[in-house]
């Protein structure tokens, strides 16, 4: 482990730099947590930042007023929303114009979008900004109370760059010293979650749920995507839940990653770490449910309330369709 801020801030510049690593992949490289990676940033002056160009990052610190943070984030106008887990990633274009707030649950919504932002999960938030191929990428980075990422913003080239200054003003904390503790998960509580969560996926294999190969999930989300399907896209951690509602226009598959995509939205899916695919017929119309080797769920695929009669009928058909595909390909 990195044993001082300047350790770390030294170690990101070279791996972000040289490496082009992303920030999750230089915290598990130091053996320290994502929010740590941040906040080893803090204190770092413009005026230094700058004398360090290209390598620049600093990081401030924010109040926890999540709710009030999330509703003044329209001030950006259009960003990018980012939220991830373990083995999945959404990304979507939003502006926060349609952003409701209480002390425990923020909504944002638009056409395509809806997130659920569970604040009493959230313990860390940043203003970020570091230097990428000479270009100044700003973000709004949230995190639990382990360390782990729960929700990101980051700004577009066109997104009001003005207004990052104007919020560190109302939101920076007042202390923007370097140095937090970040609690650890014990060993025994994740055993006890994970034994949980082991039963709770067995029960679901001799209940109403279906459970499907990874190539049938790749030839069913094919059909979809080819038929034009309006589908519900929604990954969650345990501070957000984002959802992206639209058809969608691509489905790529690269190296270990399934992408799929449209102008507004990108998600990816690392598909060794995938352990279980069930289609639940629970619920109507069903949906697919992909569960890692953790037992976490990644992504839930559900068709659209927007939905056509005519696009449901297809929707009903597609798990047949995938099947009868993957049985021929065997042939």
């Amino acid at each position: 482990m990195c044993s001082t801020f300047h350790d770390i801030r030294k170690s990101f510049a070279s791996l972000r730099v040289e490496k082009k690593h992303r920030h999750r992949e230089i915290a598990s490289f130091l053996n320290v947590t994502e929010v740590e990676l941040i906040d080893a940033h803090v204190g770092v002056t413009k005026l230094e930042s700058i004398k360090s160009f290209p390598n620049l990052a600093r990081a401030i610190r924010l109040k926890p007023s999540w709710s009030n943070i999330i509703q003044d984030i329209q001030g950006f106008g259009e960003a990018m929303s980012f939220t991830r887990n373990a083995h999945a990633v959404h990304e979507n274009l939003a502006f926060y114009k349609q952003a409701s707030a209480s002390d425990d649950i923020g909504i944002v919504t638009s056409d395509e979008l809806e997130i659920r932002l569970i604040f009493e999960r959230w313990e860390y938030g940043y203003l970020f900004e570091e230097c990428k191929s000479t270009v100044l990428q700003r973000s709004i980075q949230f995190f639990d109370e382990f360390g782990a990422s729960v929700h990101k913003i980051f700004l577009l080239p066109h997104s009001h760059h003005w207004y990052f200054d104007e919020l560190a003003k109302r939101w920076a904390d007042s202390n923007q010293d370097p140095g937090i503790i970040v609690q650890e998960k014990l060993e025994h509580d994740q055993h006890s979650e994970r034994s949980t969560l082991t039963t709770m996926i067995e029960e679901q294999l001799v209940n109403q749920r279906e459970l499907i190969g990874l190539g049938e999930l790749q030839s069913f989300l094919n059909a979809a995507v080819k038929a034009k399907l309006p589908l519900l896209i929604t990954l969650q951690n345990q501070g957000a839940s984002q959802s992206h509602d639209g058809v969608i226009h691509e489905i790529e598959e690269r190296k270990d990653w399934l992408h799929l995509s449209n102008q507004q939205f990108n998600a990816h899916l690392q598909l060794s770490q995938i352990l279980k695919v069930f289609v639940n017929h629970q619920v109507s119309p069903y949906s697919i449910e992909i569960f890692d080797d953790k037992y976490d769920l990644l992504v839930l695929i559900a068709l659209s309330v927007k939905a056509s009669p005519a696009d449901r009928e297809v929707w009903e058909d597609l798990p047949e369709m995938a099947r009868a595909r993957e049985m021929s390909l065997l042939e």
